[in-house]
C-alpha cells in the first residue's frame, strides 16, 4: 500500500494533488482508495466543494473526513488549511458507512454497521460528532469481538479558535452534524496497529460520580457540586478561561484495563462541568497532573515501537488538551513520528477514540496513532503481532523504576545543575502518589478480595452487577450463579482443609474460563456469582457448560471428582437487582434439585 500526504492552502493545490494522485501507478493499481480529509475551515459550502472536487478526481476513492482544531501534514502543523491523507490499497477493500442521526435511528444505523463487520475485519476508523458521545459509545461497544478482537480507532470532530461558526461536521458522500462516519477495512494481508498514550498520572483520592445529566454533564462527585471540587482541589472559580486554567489536570477513570482521561470544556452558570466524552454515574474518578518531560516520554516509546512496524500508512488522533498544554514542545511528539514515516498525518481532535481488547472507548488528552502495512503473505504477519503497553505504573503491577525514570527525564547533558522547581515538584509528586497508590492498592485488595478464593468477594461483586445495571440498557447483561455439590459432605468427611483446598481449586477453575472482561465473586459459603457484560444467552451458557465439564474432570489426591451445578439468565427491562438475583438463583436451585452437575437456563 501507499499513504500520500499533503497540505492544500487553497483550490489550485488540492487540484493539483488530486491530478498528480489520479496519473500515479499508486492509485490505478490500488484494488480500494481512502482518502482521510482533515480541515479547520468549518464552513459546508467549503466542504462541499472538497468533496465533489475528490468525487470527480479520483472515482475510485471513498472518503471520510471531519473538522478539527489543527490538521498536520509530515508533521508539520498546517495553520488554517485542509489536510488530506490519501491511503491506496493493493490487496485490502475499504467499506464506508455514513449514518445521520436527524433521518435515522441509533438501532437502524447499528443494525447496518453490525451486517457489513466481517470476519475479514482488520480494523474499523469511527469519526463521530463527539457531543452526542452517547451515540458514539454505543457503536464501539456493539459489536461482539471474542473471536476476533478488531481495534476500532479515529476521533471526534471539533472547531478552531477562528472558525466563522461553533459546529462540529463530519462527511463523506454528504456533511453531518450529528452522526457517524465508519470505514471499515478489510483484507486477509492487511495488519493495523492502532495504539494509544497519556502520559499523565492519576493523583489524589478516588471520587465516585454521584450525578450526571446527559451521558457528559458532570453535576456531582461524592454528592458535591463538581464546580466546588474544582474550587477545593485546583482554586478554579471562575467560568471564564475554564479550559485554560484546568486542562493540565484532567480527570481520569479506568475502562476494561485502560486509563482514559476526561477533560473539562466549562463551566456553567449552575455550577456543573460539561465534557467531551461520556462519564456514567457510579465510576470512579481521580485528578491526575501532567509532566512535559513524561508526556513525551511516553509519546517517544509509542513511535519507537510503532517504528518497528515498517509501515506503510500512519495516522494520528491528538488530543487538542496535549496542543493547549504542551504548545510548542508539541512538536517534538509529532516529529517522533515523522522521522520515522514521513507521510504521517492527522489532526487535532474533541475527543479522541481507540477501543480494543474490550476497553478503553472515547478519550481525551491522548494521542491515538495507528499504523498499516499491507502484507505478502500471512505468515510474515504474524512475526509482528505484538500489542503495545503504555508504562504507567497505575492500574498494573509493573510501574516505572522510580528512580530510573527521574534519573532518565531529569539529567541536564551541561552538567550537575539546580533542577527547576517545577521539575522537582513534579518528581515529589510523583514519588509521593506512587506510595499512596501502592499503599491503596492493598487496602482495596483487603476489602474487596475473598481472602481463600482470591477472587472478588460478594460486596464487590454486587457493586459491579449493580454498576452495570445502572449503565446499560438491559440487552447483553448475563448472570452464572453456581454452587458445589455435596460440600458438606466433603467438609464432614475429608475435613475442613480438604473443603478449603476444594473452594479455591473451584475458583480457580471457573476464573480461568471465563472471559477477560467478565467478574467472579465468592458470593458466600460455596456460592458464586459471575458477571459477563456484553453477552447473550448462547455465549453465557457455553461458559457455564466449560466450567462445569472442567471441574467435573478435576482430579483429587483423597477423594473422587465433584460437581457443580449452575443456573444462567439474561437481564430484563423490568429486573431491578433482587429480581435479577432471585432469578438465576432460582435456576440454580432448580439445577441442584434435579439431579445436580448441570446447567440451567430456563424457567423450569
Amino acid at each position: 500500500m501507499k499513504q500520500i500526504t499533503c497540505a492544500v492552502a487553497d483550490s489550485y493545490d488540492a487540484v493539483k494533488l488530486l491530478d498528480e494522485t489520479k496519473e500515479s501507478p499508486d492509485y490505478k493499481n490500488a484494488k480500494s482508495v481512502l482518502v482521510n480529509i482533515f480541515t479547520n475551515r468549518v464552513q459546508k459550502d467549503y466542504i462541499q466543494y472538497i468533496l465533489n472536487l475528490v468525487k470527480t478526481k479520483l472515482p475510485k476513492a471513498k472518503i471520510s473526513g471531519l473538522t478539527c482544531l489543527e490538521s498536520f501534514s509530515l508533521c508539520n502543523e498546517v495553520k488554517s488549511n485542509t489536510t488530506f491523507s490519501i491511503l491506496c490499497f493493493k490487496n485490502s477493500e475499504i467499506q464506508v458507512l455514513e449514518f445521520d442521526f436527524s433521518n435515522t435511528t441509533v438501532d437502524e444505523a447499528k443494525s447496518s454497521f453490525l451486517k457489513a463487520v466481517g470476519k475479514d475485519t482488520k480494523g474499523i476508523q469511527v469519526y463521530s460528532t463527539p457531543l452526542k458521545n452517547d451515540v458514539t459509545n454505543d457503536f464501539l461497544s456493539s459489536y461482539n469481538f471474542e473471536d476476533n478482537d478488531i481495534p476500532i480507532f479515529g476521533a471526534g470532530a471539533g472547531f478552531g479558535n477562528r472558525a466563522e461558526e461553533k459546529k462540529l461536521y463530519i462527511f463523506s458522500n454528504d456533511i453531518h452534524e450529528n452522526g457517524v462516519i465508519i470505514t471499515l477495512f478489510k483484507g486477509e494481508k492487511l495488519a493495523i496497529y492502532a495504539e494509544s498514550t497519556l502520559g499523565w498520572t492519576p493523583i489524589g483520592k478516588e471520587m465516585t460520580v454521584t450525578d450526571v445529566m446527559e451521558n457528559n454533564i458532570l453535576k456531582t462527585l461524592d454528592n458535591i457540586s463538581a464546580g466546588e471540587i474544582y474550587k477545593k482541589y485546583l482554586g478554579v472559580s471562575s467560568e471564564k478561561y475554564f479550559l485554560e486554567n484546568t486542562c493540565e489536570f484532567p480527570f481520569m477513570l479506568k475502562r476494561g484495563d485502560k486509563w482514559v482521561a476526561r477533560v473539562p470544556i466549562l463551566k456553567d452558570e449552575k455550577g456543573y462541568i460539561h465534557f467531551t466524552a461520556d462519564i456514567h454515574k457510579g465510576e470512579k474518578l481521580l485528578f491526575s497532573y501532567g509532566s512535559k518531560n513524561a508526556i513525551l516520554k511516553q509519546a517517544f516509546n509509542l513511535a519507537e515501537y510503532m517504528s518497528r512496524k515498517n509501515l506503510e500508512g500512519l495516522l494520528l488522533h491528538v488530543c487538542r488538551t496535549r496542543y493547549l498544554y504542551l504548545q510548542e514542545t508539541e512538536q517534538l511528539e509529532l516529529q517522533a513520528f515523522s522521522n520515522f514515516y514521513r507521510e504521517t498525518a492527522g489532526c487535532y481532535a474533541f475527543s479522541e477514540i481507540l477501543f480494543k481488547n474490550k476497553s478503553g472507548g472515547l478519550h481525551n488528552s491522548a494521542l491515538v496513532a495507528v499504523g498499516f502495512r499491507e502484507f505478502d503473505n500471512t505468515e510474515e504477519k504474524l512475526k509482528y503481532d505484538d500489542c503495545y503497553v503504555e508504562n504507567v505504573f497505575y492500574g498494573t503491577s509493573n510501574y516505572i523504576d522510580f528512580n530510573k525514570w527521574v534519573s532518565e527525564i531529569t539529567q541536564n547533558k551541561k552538567g550537575n545543575q539546580l533542577l527547576p522547581f517545577e521539575e522537582r515538584l513534579v518528581n515529589f509528586l510523583y514519588a509521593t502518589t506512587r506510595d499512596l497508590y501502592l499503599a491503596n492498592m492493598k487496602l482495596e485488595e483487603a476489602a474487596t478480595i475473598d481472602g481463600l478464593t482470591k477472587i472478588f468477594n460478594r460486596k464487590k461483586i454486587s457493586e459491579l452487577i449493580s454498576y452495570e445495571i445502572k449503565k446499560r440498557d438491559a440487552k447483553d447483561l448475563y448472570l452464572i450463579m453456581f454452587d458445589i455439590d455435596n460440600f458438606k459432605k466433603v467438609n464432614d468427611t475429608y475435613g475442613h482443609d480438604m473443603g478449603d483446598e476444594v473452594l479455591e481449586r473451584v475458583a480457580k477453575t471457573a476464573r480461568e474460563n471465563i472471559r477477560q472482561h467478565d467478574s467472579i465473586g465468592r458470593w458466600g459459603g460455596e456460592e458464586f456469582m459471575i458477571l459477563l457484560p456484553h453477552s447473550n444467552k448462547k455465549a453465557a451458557v457455553e461458559i457455564a457448560e466449560r466450567i462445569r465439564s472442567e471441574v467435573a474432570g478435576l482430579k483429587w489426591e483423597k477423594m473422587p471428582s465433584i460437581s457443580i451445578s449452575l443456573g444462567v439468565t439474561g437481564i430484563r427491562r423490568d429486573d431491578d437487582e433482587q429480581s435479577f438475583y432471585k432469578r438465576v438463583d432460582n435456576r440454580l436451585y432448580f439445577a441442584k434439585t434435579h439431579g445436580k452437575n448441570r446447567v440451567v437456563s430456563e424457567d423450569e
